[in-house]
């Protein structure tokens, strides 16, 4: 069966259930290996088959992996599993503002967790290299805090587009290139101190919020072991 360009999750209940961290794993080699069994996901993931049969039950049930055929695993048959799309996005529409918002936050933390994982382990394996800033390098990490206008974060959401592309065009391992886990991350900032009374006094006085200073050079940027 052909897989869809893109299916879209309408309930926010079953995007926090697809977004659970080891999940969310399982869902990324899905679209990386193609049709496959329970058995190659596990040998991706560095993970016991046996701990991975209750989360692809949980998957299944929502409907977006199904199961595409059997083939023989020596004197057993074995299920073959795909994803009915290429790609997975919520569209809530109208849902409740607090349920969307905690499926963001859900999201977020698996990005987050995973992130955290991957960079433990390859520290401790010493396999950390450059972080960006020197040839060779395989690990980069910065963060900034900005001002941006509705029209800025288009700007900013098309590059983010235009790094999709490209990192969708290297779904496929060669003897030249290495898995690497790719994270970005962009969220309003909320103080919770004095912010509501800040702002007011910024709208009342007709201040603009001070304006980006010029570009830091890379080698004195915020950067995040």
């Amino acid at each position: 069966m052909p897989r869809k360009p893109v299916h879209y999750v309408t309930d926010p209940a079953v995007w926090k259930i697809l977004v659970a961290p080891v999940r969310a794993e399982i869902l990324e080699t899905l679209r990386m290996l193609g049709p496959c069994g329970i058995a190659d996901v596990a040998r991706q993931l560095d993970r016991p088959a046996d701990s991975l049969y209750r989360h692809f039950e949980k998957i299944i049930a929502t409907g977006v992996v199904v199961e595409t055929g059997t083939r023989r695993a020596g004197r057993r048959t074995e299920r073959i599993y795909d994803m009915i799309a290429d790609d997975l996005a919520p569209r809530f529409g109208k849902a409740g503002g607090q349920a969307v918002n905690d499926a963001y936050l859900v999201t977020a933390t698996t990005i987050l967790t995973m992130s955290v994982r991957t960079f433990r382990a390859a520290a401790a394996a010493g396999q950390l290299v450059g972080l960006g800033l020197d040839k060779p390098c395989n690990t980069r990490a910065f963060f900034e805090h900005v001002w941006l206008t509705p029209a800025d974060f288009d700007e900013l959401n098309a590059i983010f587009s235009s790094l999709a592309d490209f990192l969708e065009r290297k779904k496929t391992r060669t003897a030249a290139t290495r898995l690497q886990l790719v994270t970005v991350l962009v969220a309003p900032i909320v103080r919770r101190r004095g912010a509501a009374r800040s702002r007011a006094t910024t709208r009342s006085r007709g201040v603009r919020p001070p304006a980006r200073s010029s570009p830091t050079p890379s080698s004195s940027r915020k950067r995040v072991p």
